[in-house]
C-alpha cells in the first residue's frame, strides 16, 4: 500500500534497476473514473525524469471510442465498460511498438469524440511506459504489464472531485444523471468481473490532510 508519489516512484524504479531486458517496462495506473489517476501518474513521471529516467506518459482519454458508441442510450453499463475506450488500437499501435523500440512517431485522431483533436507521441529512447486509465486491469491486459497499481478511492469521493472539474451548472446536471447511470454501475461491474485490486501489483490510496489546527 502506497499513500504519496515518491513511494510509487520508488518502487518503479527499483524495478527499472533490476529488468533483465533492454526493452521499456509497462507501468499501468487505473482505478474508478475520478479517482485520481491522472495526477498521480503526472507527478510519478516527473519525479522518475528528474531521476534521469526516460518516461512516456499515455492517457486512455485520447483513445476513448466514438461518442455515439460510448454514450448510445442502449448502452448497458456492461457495453459501456467494453466499448468506451479503443483499447486494443492502442495497445497494437502505440504501446507494443514503444516496449519493443523504444521510441514512435505518431499520432490518433479523434474527429467524432467528445471534444475532437489530434494527439501526437513523440517519444525516443523511452525507459519506462505509464498508462493511466480506467478498465486497464481487465484480464486480457493483464500479461502487457511489468507492473500496475490500482489507485484506491470510493465512488462518492470520485463524483466530488469529477464535480470539480465541471464549472457549468447544466453540465453538473448532466454529470451526475451519466455518473449514475452508466459511469458508476460500469465501474462496479468492472470491479466484479476483473477484481483490478486483487490483480494489481500495488495500491495507493492518498494520504488525508490534515488540516491546520
Amino acid at each position: 500500500m502506497f499513500n504519496n508519489a515518491a513511494q510509487m516512484k520508488s518502487a518503479i524504479k527499483e524495478l527499472h534497476n533490476h529488468k533483465e531486458s533492454t526493452k521499456a517496462q509497462v507501468v499501468a495506473i487505473s482505478g474508478i473514473e475520478g479517482s485520481g489517476k491522472r495526477e498521480l501518474t503526472e507527478k510519478i513521471a516527473a519525479a522518475l525524469t528528474l531521476d534521469g529516467l526516460n518516461v512516456a506518459v499515455i492517457h486512455t482519454d485520447d483513445w476513448e471510442a466514438n461518442k455515439n458508441v460510448r454514450f448510445n442510450v442502449m448502452n448497458s453499463p456492461e457495453e459501456y465498460y467494453l466499448n468506451a475506450y479503443r483499447f486494443d488500437e492502442m495497445f497494437e499501435e502505440l504501446v507494443l511498438p514503444l516496449k519493443l523500440f523504444g521510441s514512435i512517431k505518431t499520432s490518433v485522431n479523434l474527429d467524432d469524440a467528445e471534444c475532437p483533436r489530434q494527439v501526437d507521441y513523440n517519444f525516443e529512447n523511452i525507459d519506462i511506459i505509464l498508462i493511466e486509465g480506467v478498465y486497464l486491469l481487465q484480464e486480457a491486459y493483464l500479461d502487457l504489464y511489468d507492473y500496475s497499481c490500482w489507485v484506491k478511492s470510493n465512488f462518492d469521493t470520485a463524483l466530488k472531485r469529477l464535480h470539480e472539474q465541471v464549472n457549468i451548472e447544466e453540465s453538473q446536471e448532466a454529470l451526475v444523471n451519466l455518473f449514475e447511470l452508466l459511469i458508476k454501475p460500469a465501474g462496479q461491474y468492472h470491479l466484479y468481473a476483473d477484481d483490478p485490486i486483487g490483480n494489481s501489483r500495488s495500491i495507493y490510496l492518498e494520504q488525508a490532510s490534515v488540516p491546520n489546527e
